[in-house]
Protein backbone atom coordinates (compact mmCIF):
# COMPACT_ATOMS: atom_id res chain seq x y z
CA UNK A 1 0.00 0.00 0.00
CA UNK A 2 1.24 3.36 -0.86
CA UNK A 3 -0.55 6.89 0.74
CA UNK A 4 0.73 9.87 -0.74
CA UNK A 5 -0.41 13.53 1.11
CA UNK A 6 0.44 16.52 -1.73
CA UNK A 7 -0.07 19.42 0.67
CA UNK A 8 -0.44 22.89 -0.18
CA UNK A 9 -1.35 21.60 -4.03
CA UNK A 10 -2.43 23.59 -6.41
CA UNK A 11 -5.24 21.97 -8.77
CA UNK A 12 -5.21 23.44 -12.21
CA UNK A 13 -8.26 23.25 -14.78
CA UNK A 14 -8.27 21.03 -17.66
CA UNK A 15 -7.53 23.39 -20.35
CA UNK A 16 -4.81 24.53 -18.42
CA UNK A 17 -3.29 21.06 -18.32
CA UNK A 18 -3.55 19.48 -21.75
CA UNK A 19 -4.46 21.03 -25.31
CA UNK A 20 -5.79 19.28 -28.35
CA UNK A 21 -3.63 19.47 -31.63
CA UNK A 22 -5.18 17.56 -34.36
CA UNK A 23 -3.27 14.83 -36.23
CA UNK A 24 -2.98 15.36 -40.19
CA UNK A 25 -2.91 12.51 -40.77
CA UNK A 26 -5.45 10.63 -39.13
CA UNK A 27 -8.14 14.22 -38.65
CA UNK A 28 -8.01 13.45 -34.58
CA UNK A 29 -7.19 15.11 -31.68
CA UNK A 30 -4.23 14.18 -29.69
CA UNK A 31 -4.02 15.99 -25.98
CA UNK A 32 -0.91 17.23 -25.52
CA UNK A 33 0.38 17.81 -22.04
CA UNK A 34 1.00 22.02 -21.30
CA UNK A 35 4.30 23.25 -19.94
CA UNK A 36 1.81 23.87 -16.63
CA UNK A 37 1.03 20.08 -16.73
CA UNK A 38 4.17 19.39 -17.25
CA UNK A 39 5.53 21.20 -13.86
CA UNK A 40 2.13 19.96 -12.10
CA UNK A 41 3.29 16.44 -12.99
CA UNK A 42 7.11 16.64 -11.89
CA UNK A 43 5.92 18.02 -8.47
CA UNK A 44 3.53 15.52 -8.06
CA UNK A 45 6.29 12.49 -9.06
CA UNK A 46 9.25 14.23 -6.77
CA UNK A 47 6.41 14.18 -3.90
CA UNK A 48 5.94 10.20 -4.82
CA UNK A 49 9.62 9.61 -4.84
CA UNK A 50 10.20 11.45 -1.46
CA UNK A 51 7.33 9.51 0.10
CA UNK A 52 7.16 6.07 -0.95
CA UNK A 53 8.37 3.11 -1.12
CA UNK A 54 10.44 2.07 -3.86
CA UNK A 55 8.52 -1.26 -5.54
CA UNK A 56 6.21 -0.61 -7.91
CA UNK A 57 2.50 -2.46 -8.00
CA UNK A 58 1.77 -5.40 -9.79
CA UNK A 59 -1.33 -6.32 -9.75
CA UNK A 60 -4.71 -4.59 -9.94
CA UNK A 61 -4.88 -1.44 -8.37
CA UNK A 62 -7.54 0.49 -5.85
CA UNK A 63 -6.77 4.09 -5.95
CA UNK A 64 -8.63 6.39 -3.19
CA UNK A 65 -8.31 10.36 -4.01
CA UNK A 66 -9.49 12.69 -1.33
CA UNK A 67 -9.21 16.50 -2.57
CA UNK A 68 -9.33 18.82 -0.04
CA UNK A 69 -10.08 22.54 -1.80
CA UNK A 70 -10.02 26.10 0.01
CA UNK A 71 -12.91 27.76 -0.68
CA UNK A 72 -16.09 27.28 -2.27
CA UNK A 73 -15.51 27.17 -6.00
CA UNK A 74 -15.38 23.05 -6.91
CA UNK A 75 -12.43 21.79 -9.05
CA UNK A 76 -13.10 19.60 -11.80
CA UNK A 77 -12.26 16.38 -10.57
CA UNK A 78 -11.50 15.04 -14.24
CA UNK A 79 -8.32 17.14 -14.93
CA UNK A 80 -6.91 15.97 -11.92
CA UNK A 81 -7.80 12.53 -12.06
CA UNK A 82 -5.85 12.58 -15.69
CA UNK A 83 -3.05 14.78 -14.28
CA UNK A 84 -2.56 12.43 -11.06
CA UNK A 85 -3.04 9.45 -13.18
CA UNK A 86 -0.30 9.74 -15.48
CA UNK A 87 1.98 11.28 -12.89
CA UNK A 88 2.10 8.02 -10.69
CA UNK A 89 2.44 5.85 -13.74
CA UNK A 90 6.10 4.25 -13.52
CA UNK A 91 6.17 5.54 -9.65
CA UNK A 92 3.65 3.41 -8.14
CA UNK A 93 2.34 1.42 -10.35
CA UNK A 94 3.31 0.13 -14.15
CA UNK A 95 0.69 1.67 -15.92
CA UNK A 96 -2.69 3.54 -14.83
CA UNK A 97 -4.51 0.24 -16.84
CA UNK A 98 -4.27 -1.52 -13.50
CA UNK A 99 -6.53 0.56 -11.93
CA UNK A 100 -9.94 -1.58 -11.28
CA UNK A 101 -11.61 0.33 -8.44
CA UNK A 102 -11.27 4.14 -8.36
CA UNK A 103 -12.80 6.25 -5.09
CA UNK A 104 -12.88 10.12 -5.38
CA UNK A 105 -14.29 12.48 -2.30
CA UNK A 106 -14.30 16.35 -2.91
CA UNK A 107 -14.46 18.63 0.05
CA UNK A 108 -14.81 22.13 -0.27
CA UNK A 109 -14.56 25.02 2.35
CA UNK A 110 -11.50 24.02 4.09
CA UNK A 111 -8.50 26.46 4.90
CA UNK A 112 -6.19 24.59 2.32
CA UNK A 113 -5.65 22.63 -0.75
CA UNK A 114 -4.62 19.17 -0.16
CA UNK A 115 -4.81 15.85 -2.00
CA UNK A 116 -4.63 12.36 -0.15
CA UNK A 117 -4.08 9.39 -2.06
CA UNK A 118 -3.83 5.89 -0.88
CA UNK A 119 -2.92 3.39 -3.62
CA UNK A 120 -3.69 -0.34 -2.57
CA UNK A 121 -2.67 -3.73 -4.65
CA UNK A 122 -6.07 -5.40 -4.83
CA UNK A 123 -5.07 -9.55 -3.77
CA UNK A 124 -7.04 -11.89 -6.11
CA UNK A 125 -8.71 -14.48 -4.47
Amino acid sequence: MIILNLKNFRIIPLNQLYKPVPNKSTGKCTLIMTKDGKECKKLIQLEVLRQKQKKLLAGDILLYIDIIKKGKQSPDIDALLKLLQDSLEGYCYKNDKQIVDLRVRKHLNSGYDEVNLMIKEIKKD
